[in-house]
């Protein structure tokens, strides 16, 4: 049963980055709902992380340090370990909460036990705090079949988990360089329902320190191996849902593939494809995308250049236009 005066855990992973820490501790201190911990992992910072927390008057603070680099996930696995709350939430330390994030979510879960997730809209901020784009929730119930499509969650500052869920699927697989909360997803996906709260609650700042996504072959890598550990369970959710998916990675992987200028990558985007579409050659789709991966590199990049620029128009007028 879930009171709204539940306990969270709030699990922070940072690494050199103790003045945005700063003021994602403060998005903390300003929340509506105040019964919960903050558990920070420092992956071995070789900044003033250190001294910044010790100077952090909050007695709920719990500090951990790694004694080397394990990335993200390993350490939001070393926070789940070390918390005690009913319920577990994750905030990226270059990423901030609006005051009644928590409160929402809390209220969301009330009278829906079989309710594991509950995760909320996402502002998108960029270096000069001039919001970019939003995320929008749009899933909840069973929503396996549209996570093969998508990570429609996207990132893990906007959920709020149940403990025993989340020790149910055994955290993060920290063995993967990216895709670490689509992987977390679909895992949760198969025990659990999804809700949301549809206002965005989390701001995500976007900005030119280097994230996991920024990574081309952890990128590409990771794409990789979500779709390996994962396609036969695709294959079972319906002929359109596999299909879907196997587009969802062979995009990431023949644009990874454009902008390193690698024709091997491109080489494996087609395997991908042809190996998602082998019971359905005739799909004009595929035979679109699958011909498009024998173009010049020169032509693709030019191509890629032009769609970028188109979308950078598209999202400004999304921002500029009043709604």
């Amino acid at each position: 049963m879930v009171t709204l005066n539940d306990k969270v855990s709030v699990i922070i992973p940072t690494y050199n980055r103790s003045e945005l820490l700063k003021k994602a501790i403060e998005s903390l201190e300003n929340q509506s709902h105040q019964n919960f911990e903050i558990i920070i992992i420092d992956d071995c910072s070789t900044d003033d992380t250190a001294e910044v927390v010790r100077g952090m008057d909050d007695e709920r603070i719990i500090y951990l340090r790694h004694d080397t680099n394990k990335g993200g996930s390993e350490a939001r696995n070393t926070g789940i370990k070390q918390a005690t709350g009913s319920f577990i939430g994750f905030l990226d330390s270059d990423d901030q909460w609006l005051p009644d994030k928590l409160e929402r979510q809390l209220k969301q879960f009330e009278g829906q036990p079989d309710v594991g997730v509950v995760y909320t809209g996402v502002q998108v901020v960029d270096e000069h705090n001039q919001p970019t784009r939003k995320i929008v929730p749009a899933y909840k119930g069973e929503i396996l079949p549209k996570l093969f499509e998508s990570n429609c969650i996207d990132t893990t500052s906007s959920v709020l988990v149940k403990r025993e869920v989340l020790d149910q699927v055994q955290g993060f697989d920290a063995s993967l360089p990216s895709c670490q909360d689509w992987d977390l997803y679909i895992r949760l996906a198969q025990v659990t329902k999804f809700d949301f709260v549809k206002e965005s609650l989390v701001l995500f700042y976007h900005h030119s320190g280097e994230r996991i996504t920024t990574n081309k072959k952890s990128v590409l890598t990771g794409h990789m191996s979500i779709f390996e550990k994962y396609k036969e369970l695709a294959k079972k959710q319906s002929k359109s849902t596999f299909h879907r998916f196997t587009l969802t990675i062979w995009k990431v992987i023949f644009r990874t593939a454009i902008i390193s200028g690698n024709k091997e990558t491109v080489r494996l985007s087609r395997n991908v494809l042809a190996e998602g579409f082998k019971n359905n050659r005739t799909s004009l789709k595929f035979l679109f995308y699958y011909l498009s991966t024998f173009l010049n590199m020169k032509i693709l990049s030019y191509l890629y250049t032009q769609s970028k620029k188109n979308n950078r128009k598209s999202q400004l007028l999304s921002v500029t236009t009043p709604s």
